[in-house]
């Protein structure tokens, strides 16, 4: 009988002991910052992870889905809150999918961890088209020192608009402009033609569904009229781009426009 109390109140006290010392976690709730961001065709802005919680982390992972028809993504990479204290990290950022950006971040060493809030990852993307971009947690995994995985971590959604305000007739120096590409999809080539009110420096270039710049076509002054280039699938070096989306971007003085093209083998 005594050894059964004993038993039981060891029982109540390793319980009692597990309470106190294990970490108790409520709803973890992170952020996009900036919020319902809006960037520029062609230029490239930054979204941040952002956890304003005190919390002991080890690890982030996160997947994020996007509209790639309306931003490209760029680049990504821990935030300060992991890169300000010189840890040794386990980092990596890729596309999944052509709509699916996926970051992580883990602390090298046994005791050591940082402290939020503050930033956990940031994704760097460029505007493609006019347009507006969801952007949406798929899953997102916080994990504490001792290999503890943090529960009920939710990140809101916040989207990206691409393009401005102008007014029609703001736009007026945009008019006799066009650009457009045939056959669509395409294999081996492509003609990419464009016109010019008036003679103009213009580039012209494709780009990857991820952002990556593939090829220049034209970066030079063309005068007034129909212009046609010839994209033949190939990058900058002369390597063959495998099947899939791109993006050809043109500039022509105030002019700027994107479209899609699909290259089929």
């Amino acid at each position: 009988m005594h050894m059964l109390i004993r038993n039981l109140k060891n029982l109540v006290l390793m319980a009692f002991l597990f309470l106190v010392v294990a970490p108790v976690f409520a709803g973890v709730t992170l952020r996009f910052s900036p919020a319902d961001t809006t960037v520029d065709v062609g230029s490239i802005s930054r979204l941040s992870v952002v956890c304003d919680d005190t919390l002991d982390l080890r690890t982030i992972e996160l997947f994020v889905e996007f509209d790639p028809e309306v931003i490209g993504s760029v680049s990504g990479g821990p935030g300060t809150l992991f890169t300000d204290p010189g840890y040794n990290l386990f980092q990596g950022f890729e596309l999944t999918e052509p709509n699916v950006w996926h970051g992580y971040c883990v602390v090298m060493g046994a005791y050591d961890f940082v402290v939020s809030p503050g930033e956990l990852l940031y994704w760097e993307f460029e505007g493609l088209v006019d347009g507006v971009s969801p952007i949406t947690s798929v899953s997102i995994v916080l994990v504490a020192p001792g290999s503890i995985i943090i529960p009920d971590v939710t990140l809101g959604s916040t989207t990206v608009t691409v393009g401005n305000d102008l007014s029609p007739t703001q736009n007026n120096p945009w008019s006799g402009h066009s650009l457009d590409c045939y056959p669509n999809p395409f294999n081996p080539h492509t003609r990419i033609s464009f016109t010019l009110p008036e003679q103009q420096p213009v580039r012209l270039k494709v780009y990857g569904i991820d952002g990556r710049l593939i090829a220049t076509l034209v970066d030079d002054t063309r005068g007034a009229g129909l212009h046609e280039v010839i994209w033949n699938g190939q990058n900058d070096s002369g390597q063959v781009q495998a099947s899939g989306v791109y993006f050809y971007r043109i500039e022509a003085g105030l002019y700027s426009q994107v479209r899609k093209m699909t290259l089929m083998k």
